[in-house]
Formats: C-alpha cells, structure tokens, sequence
C-alpha cells in the first residue's frame, strides 16, 4: 500500500523547482574618521612670560590645509598667531602664549579651545593656562631732597624685595641738564636693600622742584620709586649784605636778619676775612630764629680799611654765605690814612708840590707810585688779593698781544687770531688798541722809565710800555692844519691814545711825552663842535655823549698832568652835557641820553654814568642834588652777584669811577659787587687766560677782548688808579 502510494505520488507531480541563487550581501562600509587633536599639555607661565605649545592633529587620512583658532582666550593672555595654519603634508603646527605683565597678583587657572577645520570637518581641544601669583619689590618713600646748586647729594631709596631674590635693572629718570643722577651699582640676593642715587647739581641748577624716578621691570611690570628733588640756591641764608661802619674801640652790636625758604632748623653762622683789628662773637641761632646778633669788636691799634666779610651760615650739609662790607673809619674821616702819598717821588714828577696838590686832590696819579701808597689804598677802598691777582693776569695777558711794531689790534684780540672772516668783527684801530693796552699797564705804574717802588717784579712790562708809546708817537700826525698832532683811528682812538700819552708823561716826567700829549690835545680842542661844544667821530660835528665822555676823560688827564686847558673850551663842553640831560622834574641832570635831539634823547644808563663823571670833572659838589640823585640810579643797577656774562662793561666803567669819587657807602657796597662780578667772570684758563669774553658786552663784537678787557682792568685798578676828588689831604713839603 505504501509503495503503491509512492508510485501514485511520485508518477502523479511536477519536479521541484531550483533553490534561488546565493547572493553575497556584502559587510557594511567602515565610516571614515574626521580630523582630530591630540590633548595638549596644560601651560604655567610667569607674568610677561611666553611658553611655546604644538597643535597636533590627527588627519585620519584627510589632506589639505588645516585652520587652527583660539576661543574663550582668558583676559590677560595673548597668543601669537592667533590663526595658525597646518599645511598639506603636516600634521603639526606650533603658537606662543604670552602672559601679559598685568598677572601675576593672584593665581590664574582657566582653559582655552584650540580649534581645527578642515573644509567642513572640525575639532577641539581644551588647553588649560596657569600663572602662579608671584611676588615683586616694591621701593620706600623718601623725604624731599634739598640740594643747592653746586653740589651733590648721596640719596638712599628703600627698596622691599617681598622675596624676589633676581636681578634688578635700574633705570633712572627725570632731572634736567643742569640737575643729574647716577646710580650706584646695587649688589644681588639681599632681601631689603638701600639703593644709592648721587644726585648733582651744577652751578647753572635753578631753584625750583625736580622729579627723579627709579623704575625698574619685574615680571613685565614696570615699579616706580620717587625722589623728589628741590634745588634751592639759598634754603637759608643771613641777610647782611651792608656796610658796618666802625670807630676804633667800638663794641658793636648788630643784628642780621635770617631769611629761611626751605630750612627752618638750627644755624651755625661764622664771620670770615674780617678787618684786622676786628673780632666777633656770634649768638647761636635756634630753629625757627628770624635773626643773628653779632658783636664786633675793634682794637685800639685797628687802622683804617674796609673789608669784605663773608657770613657762613651752615646746617649739614648745606651751606649759604653772604657778604657784609666791614670799614674802620679813620679819626679824621676828611683826611687819607698815612702812607698813601709819597712826597719825595711826587716831587720828581712836578716841580712844585704845592702847585700840583689842587691837580692830585682831584683825581691824583700819586697813589700808583710805590707798592705802600697802593697797598694804602688797596686797603682803604677795597681792593683784594684776588682782584690784584687778576690784575696780574690781564697784564700777561695783554702783553703777550703785543704786535712787533709796539702796537696791538682790535681784531687780532678773538678767538681764531681774530675776526677777519666775520662780518662783525672788530676792524685793526691800532691807534685804539694800543691805548687801551697802555692804560692798564700805566694804572698800575708802569711807565717807560719806572715802575712803583717796591714792585720791581714789574720791570717786565717797562719796555712793553715803552714800545707802545713809541707806536703812538710815531703814529701822530704833524701839519699846519686842523689834523695837526691827530692820530688815526676816530675820536674814540684819539682820546684814548690822548689819556696814554698824558698819563705816561705824568708817570715820567719825560717832556719827551709831554710834547705828544699837547699835540694830541690840541687836536682834540680844535675838533670840539663851536657851536654845540660836544665831539663827535669828526672835527666840528654836533657831538654825541659817548665821544664826548671820552674825549674830556682825555681833557681831565692833561689838566692832571698840568697841561692847561682853555675855559672856553670847558664852557662849551658844559653846556652840551646839559643839553643831554633828561631826568625827572627838577632833576633833569640826574640822567643822561646819547644825543640831543628825538632820535637819540631816550635816557640810557651807560650815558648817565658817562654824564655824571663828566660833569664831576666840571665842576659839580658832592652834594649837588641831581649828582646825589644820579648815584642812587647808579645803585639800582649794581652788577649781578651771579651770573657769567660780563655785562654792560661800558656803564661799570663809567659808573664806578662816579661812586669812587662820592665815595661812602654806595661805592663799598657798589666796590665789591663789581669787583667779584669781574673776578668771577675772567677766563681762568687756555690761550685767553686773563682776558674777559665779549659776549653779552654792548659794543663788544667791535671793540673784541682787548677793549672789554681793558676797561674791566681799569675798573679793577679804580680803588688806586685815581683819588677820589672830593676828598682833602695835606702835602707836605719836607721829604719827610
């Protein structure tokens, strides 16, 4: 049955039909990676300090470019680039991070991205930064600093080192050309230490505040230490300058007033170089003492003189001084002390003493003949050994200018050998530069035939004189006209070589000169102006006050000699100075202008001192009201007590000769203003060693060294090179 049924079955259906065919489903695609960045180690800086870090990333088989960027960069960081590009073919790129000098005052951790694109494929990373708080130094505070010119200060400035143990670069600023600070160098490792600062100032500082600062760079960050720095001439000083008159065995209190600016504490205060015979007891003075008493005492013995005394106030290390002008009076205050005239060498030079005496006690050349009568005068109007030791420089000085014909030149007298490629420069003028050469040489008595007695050290200059005045004779000129006994240069040159000649003859009392000096007086007369009386650059033209200032300072030196002089002559020469006369009114003669006229009728200074001089050889008193008047305008413009530039040389000139004649106490106080001014303001060294600049000097650029070096010598040389006119003496006729 069952095979039967296999048979049906198998007999009755269709085959199978074939299994489907096998497919191979393939594995899914692994999916590409994108591009990535490596961890980056974390970075600790120092404030203004810089750490390199690379970016590495990983392509994972991506070429091209690559852009690196920093987001959410923390304040006080900065990255250099702040785009970095990785280029085809690498993987890895590098930046700097910078931490700015602003950390460091507190701990700073915080995180950056470091960003990656690659077309459209991007990556991150997170950075961490860290800047520890670290420390730095800090410098002290210290009080101002008073400092004077002139002078240097060693200032000490704290610094804290709050544990910083590196180096410190100093630098230090401010100051100015004339104030300077140098820094000391500081030693290394020291937890607190004291930087030292030489603070200077030079003899040009002016008063006033200056800021210095120390700065030094830790971590970046510059640190600031303040020196205040105050520069004050005179923080304290004794005002004394005055003139102490004092009778012999005289006890004198005086009292001195003390101005304070800057210093309020205790004073030390000691008297120098007072008169001999003199002694003084100085009170202490306490802080905050607006004053100092001071006792003079003078001895019996105490001859007559006038000093200048230096008043030394001193707290530390500063230190003002001041001067007090310190005269003994003599007994008889009308009378010149003994010594100052010599009878027996006046006798050689005029014939008759007594006839000469009106001459002498008007302005006498008798006090330059010996080394006592000099020292007589040097004593009693003022003089120094620094005055005197200038002296002796310029006559080096203007001897070794001497030409080889016995003459000198304006123009040889500059830097350079002169001036002859300026536009400005002084032109030759022998004639004028061999007066003004002279005149030195004759103030201090020196002629061609003698020297003072007991100054043989000046036999020296004798034949520089005497060369000199050979130049001058053989130069004048001799004819039957007007330019009879003339000598070239101007009326300036020819007054000038006119007082040589005179003062020379007066010297020698050789008629050879006398000869000359009349010629050369003669002219001078004949060139006046008839109608106005003045002289000017020309014979017979409306003069001018500076010529005629000139020319009867020449007229003077002939009277003085003994020449004689017509009145007339002086007559008109009075009334031209009138005529320049503009002061006040009812003082119209106490000032003085150029010319008349209103072009040249201002009033100027150097013309009123020219004035007033002139009129005192005309005739005028002591006491003339518009001559007392004319001196205290002269005072309002004493020379500087500080300063380097000479000045208006021409006024001092004129100006100290009015004052020497009224003498008092105007012409002391005047006397050693001017004589320090002209001490401070001489070359000390080098070729012009002895002479005196031109600059800031009215006319100098024309006259050059030889005319501003002479007239400061002249005015040096005022306390013996004349006696003063309004005081009387006796002559006696013995040689005793």
């Amino acid at each position: 049955m069952l095979i039967a049924l296999c048979v049906v079955m198998v007999g009755c259906s269709k085959p199978p039909p074939p299994p489907p065919p096998v497919v191979s489903i393939p594995e899914p695609a692994e999916v590409q990676k994108g591009i990535e960045i490596t961890e980056i180690d974390a970075v600790t800086l120092l404030p203004n300090a810089t750490s390199e870090f690379t970016v590495q990333v990983v392509r994972n088989g991506h070429e091209g470019s690559v852009t690196i960027s920093f987001e959410d960069l923390p304040g006080g960081f900065k990255i250099n680039p702040e785009r970095l590009e990785i280029k085809k073919g690498s993987s890895a790129g590098k930046a700097v991070l910078q931490a700015l000098p602003s950390l460091g005052d507190k701990p700073v951790k915080a995180s950056l991205a470091v960003n990656a694109k690659l077309r459209e494929m991007t990556a991150s990373q997170a950075l961490q930064v860290i800047v520890d708080k670290v420390v730095r130094p800090e410098f002290g505070s210290v009080p101002t600093v008073l400092l004077q010119p002139d002078s240097s200060k060693t200032i000490l400035l704290p610094i804290k080192r709050n544990g910083f143990t590196g180096k410190l670069p100093l630098v230090i600023s401010g100051g100015s050309p004339s104030l300077m600070a140098k820094l000391e160098p500081m030693p290394e490792g020291k937890n607190n230490d004291d930087i030292k600062i030489v603070v200077s100032a030079d003899t040009a500082a002016t008063d006033g505040p200056v800021s210095l600062e120390v700065a030094t760079t830790v971590y970046g960050r510059k640190v600031i230490g303040r020196i205040p720095v105050e520069v004050s001439r005179y923080p304290f000083r004794v005002e004394s300058f005055r003139v102490i008159d004092l009778k012999q065995k005289a006890n004198e209190v005086i009292r001195l007033p003390v101005q304070r600016k800057k210093y309020k504490g205790p004073l030390k205060v000691e008297i120098k170089n007072l008169p001999d015979g003199v002694d003084a007891l100085v009170s202490p003075v306490a802080a905050g003492d607006q004053e100092v008493s001071v006792t003079l005492s003078v001895s019996p013995t105490a001859r007559p003189q006038v000093r200048s005394s230096l008043i030394v106030a001193s707290a530390g290390d500063l230190q003002t001084s001041n001067f007090m002008v310190v005269r003994v009076l003599a007994e008889d205050e009308e009378k010149l002390p003994a010594g100052i005239i010599n009878v027996s060498a006046i006798k050689k030079i005029f014939i008759d003493p007594s006839d000469a005496a009106p001459l002498r006690r008007k302005g006498s050349i008798g006090g330059r003949l010996t080394l006592a009568s000099k020292q007589a005068l040097i004593d009693f109007y003022g003089a120094t050994p620094e005055s005197l030791e200038s002296i002796g420089e310029g006559l080096a000085w203007l001897a070794s200018c001497q030409r080889s014909d016995g003459s000198w030149a304006l123009d040889g007298s500059l830097e350079d050998a002169g001036d002859s490629g300026t536009e400005k420069g002084p032109s030759p003028n022998p004639i004028g530069a061999t007066a003004l050469a002279l005149l030195p040489f004759l103030s201090e008595g020196i002629a061609h035939s003698r020297v003072p007695q007991g100054q043989d050290e000046l036999q020296q200059y004798q034949q520089v004189v005497e060369r000199g005045l050979i130049f001058l004779a053989l130069s004048q000129q001799r004819s039957n006209d007007i330019n009879d006994g003339r000598l070239d240069g101007g009326t300036y040159a020819h007054a000038l070589a006119t007082i040589a000649l005179c003062e020379a003859y007066g010297l020698s009392g050789d008629d050879r000169l006398r000869g000359h000096a009349q010629l050369a007086l003669k002219y001078l007369l004949n060139a006046q102006h008839q109608a106005g009386g003045g002289w000017r650059y020309s014979p017979n033209q409306p003069g001018d006050l500076s010529a005629t200032g000139w020319v009867f300072l020449a007229i003077r030196s002939a009277q003085l000699t003994g020449i004689s002089v017509l009145p007339d002559s002086l007559e008109r020469a009075r009334r031209f100075v009138d005529s320049c006369g503009v002061g006040p009114e009812g003082l119209l003669l106490s000032r003085y202008c150029y010319q008349p006229g209103a072009a040249e009728s201002a009033e100027k200074r150097s013309m009123t001192a020219a004035g007033l001089l002139t009129q005192q050889y005309l005739g005028w008193k002591k006491d003339e009201q518009d001559l007392v008047a004319g001196s205290k305008y002269l005072m309002e413009n004493q020379p500087p007590e500080q300063g380097a530039s000479l000045g208006d040389m021409y006024f001092y000139y004129y100006a100290t000769q009015v004052l020497h004649h009224l003498e008092g106490n105007n012409f002391d106080l005047w006397n050693h203003r001017m004589r320090e001014h002209l001490i401070r303001t001489q070359e000390k060294s080098g070729d012009f060693k002895g002479s005196w600049r031109i600059d800031g000097v009215p006319h100098g650029t024309a006259g050059g060294r030889i005319y501003v070096t002479s007239l400061a010598m002249l005015t040096l040389q005022v306390p013996y090179r004349h006696l003063p006119m309004y005081r009387l003496f006796k002559i006696s006729l013995s040689t005793d």
